[in-house]
């Protein structure tokens, strides 16, 4: 056979360069289209992930809620606090905040303090559940079984505002209302919270002789160093209408007319002397005066925690 010649090869090697060329350049198109290719990836990541916080057991969350790791902590108590507050799990947590037995009591009011003010939970839609009239019902429900419960001295203080015989629960079950109350105050004025709760607490004031019971709201406001947890329950509950009205109506604040004249009174008293309420001394005009920055009384500070122990307090299906 004769050798190739010279156009031979020549048309050998721009055969071979065009073979190779072709299968590149569909190789480059085949990838063009997995990359353009359009994918429902994040739907079905998400279906997964629901999945699996569904199938995910306590104890296995409880052990991710201590881990070191920052990611894996949030997510394992985002998915305890929505188990917590949301069907069968939420119905037991809102009937033990309502019973009269002391330990079911308890153990609600740490599970729910921690759901509602822990950071971790910040972004969730905790409170968002917590925010209809059932809820509500049950706060105040609590609140008013502590009322039972003011029969000691637990805070000697001088205070008009703060309760000298407040049981240690119930600061924590204030702090979930005050956390609570800007969500829904139609709903909470509804579940009685000044008709079933406030008209019957015992502010100082309101006990005295004599009694400035209906200069409650005033007195919140100048000595609100004392008790801010109450004093701001009080501004959310006097910037709703229905809720100035039923303070009226249940006698913790007085007419417009009668606040402008405190007001002229306090403010002829401060370019004057005036008669003040002296502790471990005589009566003068038996009123109480105050300033809105004074220090709050030495042992007025009560203690608050959110225990670790809401996270293990309720059993999850």
């Amino acid at each position: 056979m004769a050798p190739f010649s010279g156009d031979g090869v020549l048309w050998l090697c721009l055969g071979i360069s065009l073979f190779f060329a072709v299968r590149g350049i569909a190789t480059d198109l085949r990838q063009v289209v997995d990359l353009t290719e359009v994918k429902h990836v994040d739907r079905e990541e998400k279906i997964i992930s629901e999945g699996t916080e569904e199938a995910l057991k306590l104890d296995t969350l409880l052990k991710l809620s201590s881990s070191t790791s920052h990611d894996l902590r949030a997510a394992a108590l985002r998915i305890i606090a929505e188990r917590s507050t949301k069907g069968e799990t939420r119905d037991i947590l809102l009937d033990d905040l309502s019973s009269k037995n002391k330990v079911r009591q308890g153990r609600a009011l740490t599970a729910l303090n921690f759901l509602v003010s822990n950071r971790a939970l910040s972004r969730t839609s905790v409170c968002t559940r917590l925010r209809d009239l059932p809820a509500y019902t049950a706060i105040i429900n609590c609140l008013c079984n502590f009322l039972d419960e003011h029969t000691e001295v637990t805070y000697p203080t001088t205070s008009p505002v703060l309760a000298r015989t407040r049981p240690l629960g119930e600061k924590k079950a204030l702090q979930i209302l005050n956390i609570l109350l800007p969500e829904n105050i139609p709903a909470a004025l509804e579940a009685g919270i000044v008709t079933r709760w406030l008209s019957k607490y015992p502010f100082p004031c309101a006990l005295d002789e004599p009694s400035r019971r209906q200069d409650v709201v005033i007195l919140l406001k100048t000595w609100w160093s004392d008790d801010t947890v109450m004093s701001s329950i009080f501004s959310n509950l006097t910037s709703h209408a229905e809720g100035i009205k039923q303070l009226r109506k249940y006698g913790l604040m007085g007419s417009m007319l009668e606040e402008e004249n405190e007001q002229d009174d306090d403010d002829e008293d401060d370019d004057g002397d005036s008669d003040v309420w002296m502790v471990d001394g005589e009566d003068t005009a038996g009123s109480y005066r105050g300033s809105s920055s004074r220090r709050p009384q030495d042992g007025n500070a009560e203690g608050t925690s959110s225990s670790s122990k809401a996270k293990r307090s309720y059993g999850f299906k």
